[in-house]
């Protein structure tokens, strides 16, 4: 009874003295310090787990329910088809990543205010005159009348510009992959696409700015009032730029798509430095490996083409023919090349198109706010107060769709889990002949389906290597000789040292203890697994 009232009168004395807020936020100081170490000299442990479910319903559950009152401690979302993820960055912490990915992002949008200086550049140099100033080449200005100086200032910025754009995803995929340590594949390409989208947006505003104030810098320093009326006058000019360069993707980009020059010269070099019939199977499959599409590359350049059409839809409606013609061949190629060249290397669930939809809506705003802006600089005052809904209803529409639509749609409603766990039920009743399906009664079967494996780390299942056969498909004596060589000295070394078959077996027993304490669905896990 003393010693608990001795401790009852600490306990209050301390809480009047502050030491209680004191310990906590000694506590809170240390789990930071302890991250902080961790995040220096490497984790300890992974920070993501997976959690397999036998049914939708309870996948759902799980992945709606707030878990924990602790803020940013444990993050649940539906996990990945096991083919999506990078296993080399799994362990990487969220809160690790998320700090990496917003200084990345401050950097790019420096680089973004800063791209106005390239562009300016390729404006100013990338013209007839000098190319002229090459020792031996000034003749460029007098070829035909000038006709090849007309063609020089005409198409040498397009093809300087998009040299240097397409720089741009290969730097973002290093960002990503290297730095950012993004966990699945299309999370990359997801990155790309954002940031490749914005570069391309902020290349066509800074362009047209920086090329009609270019043109018109000595008029407006000799009539300074004249400055919105001068730049009026001059953004239209900036179309003809653009005409070339759909010209340019219409008749050189869409071509290099089909042609695919990166895998046609890697292939070349390969066939012409390597013999075909000296290769093992398995170099073979390394040359010939499947290529998926590449979202983050192509889908920005479609969008680039979308922006540039609603830009100058109502202020040059010529350049529409052009767009129209680009997008009519962009068809039929990409049509060809996802039906007969591409092969899935990993399914994303469709989480590339609300990206699409919204970047498309997104430009579609920047095209009303450009021809608003116009309107104003041509001094016509009437009509952007009759204009000046339509951002506000694209903006809403953004919204709606992100709320309806893009959130939802990245796990299950429990009326659609409770849906398919009723098919999958119906299904198992059919096959066992019963007359009504149980609840319940699909587990068994999904149950016999479940691959303990698929959420593992490969090099952790990675099946013994076993020779193939010089050419799949086809017999071949001597690769079966040497597997029954194979066979023969290790049934010869577990007799000869039988610790090391006895460290063998209990190798094995810990590789089913590891089976048997993971997870996962190799054929329905990303729809029944989640991520914590």
């Amino acid at each position: 009874g003393h010693e608990e009232k001795k401790r009852t009168f600490l306990r209050r004395t301390a809480g009047r003295l502050g030491l209680d807020f004191a310990v906590a936020g000694l506590r809170f100081a240390n789990r930071y310090l302890d991250r902080a170490v961790e995040s220096m000299l490497g984790n300890t442990m992974s920070s993501t787990g997976f959690v397999t479910f036998l049914d939708h319903f309870s996948l759902s559950c799980a992945v709606s329910a707030r878990l924990t009152l602790k803020p940013n401690v444990l993050g649940v979302t539906v996990a990945p088809e096991p083919r999506d993820i990078r296993w080399e960055a799994i362990h990487t912490p969220q809160t690790n990543r998320d700090s990496r990915e917003s200084l990345t992002n401050v950097l790019l949008l420096l680089g973004v205010i800063l791209w106005s200086f390239p562009l300016t550049a390729i404006q100013a140099f990338a013209t007839a005159e000098q190319v002229a100033r090459i020792p031996g080449m000034e003749w460029v200005l007098s070829v035909d009348g000038g006709s090849l100086r007309a063609f020089i200032n005409g198409y040498l910025p397009v093809l300087a510009l998009l040299g240097l754009i397409l720089l741009l995803p290969l730097l973002f995929e290093w960002i990503a992959v290297s730095y950012e340590h993004r966990k699945t594949l299309s999370d990359v390409q997801h990155s790309i696409l954002g940031r490749y989208f914005y570069y391309q947006l902020a290349n066509i505003y800074i362009t047209v700015t920086a090329g009609s104030l270019w043109k018109s810098l000595a008029d407006i320093i000799d009539h300074p009032g004249r400055v919105l009326q001068l730049l009026g006058q001059s953004l239209p000019t900036m179309v003809g730029y653009f005409i070339s360069l759909l010209i340019t993707k219409i008749l050189a980009g869409l071509p290099m798509v089909t042609l695919r020059f990166g895998a046609l010269g890697r292939m070349i070099v390969l066939r012409t430095a390597l013999n075909q019939d000296s290769l093992s199977q398995r170099e073979l499959d390394t040359i010939y490996r499947p290529y998926n599409v590449m979202y983050g590359w192509e889908y920005p350049t479609q969008l680039l083409v979308i922006v540039i059409c609603f830009t100058y839809a109502v202020i040059s409606p010529i350049i529409l023919p052009f767009g129209a013609i680009y997008f009519f061949l962009a068809l039929m190629v990409y049509k060809k090349q996802v039906l007969y060249v591409y092969t899935p290397v990993y399914e994303s669930g469709g989480t590339f198109f609300p990206a699409a939809c919204h970047r498309t809506l997104f430009g579609l705003l920047c095209g009303q706010l450009t021809f608003l802006g116009y309107c104003i600089i041509r001094q016509c005052y009437y009509q952007p107060i009759f204009l000046f809904p339509l951002p506000i209803i694209t903006i809403y529409v953004m919204g709606y769709f992100k709320k309806h639509f893009t959130i939802p749609s990245t796990r299950l409603s429990m009326e659609r889990a409770m849906d398919c766990d009723r098919i999958s039920d119906v299904r198992a009743a059919l096959l066992k002949g019963e007359p009504a399906a149980i609840d319940g009664c699909g587990l068994e079967e999904r149950r016999k389906r479940f691959d303990k494996r698929a959420y593992r780390q490969p090099v952790l299942t990675e099946p013994i290597a076993e020779p193939l056969p010089y050419r799949r498909g086809e017999l071949d004596p001597l690769t079966e000789e040497v597997k029954e060589s194979l066979i023969r000295r290790s049934q010869y070394d577990r007799m000869m040292d039988p610790e090391g078959s006895s460290s063998a077996s209990m190798a094995s027993g810990l590789e089913g203890v590891a089976e048997a304490a993971s997870t996962g669905d190799h054929s329905d896990a990303s729809r029944r697994s989640f991520k914590v």
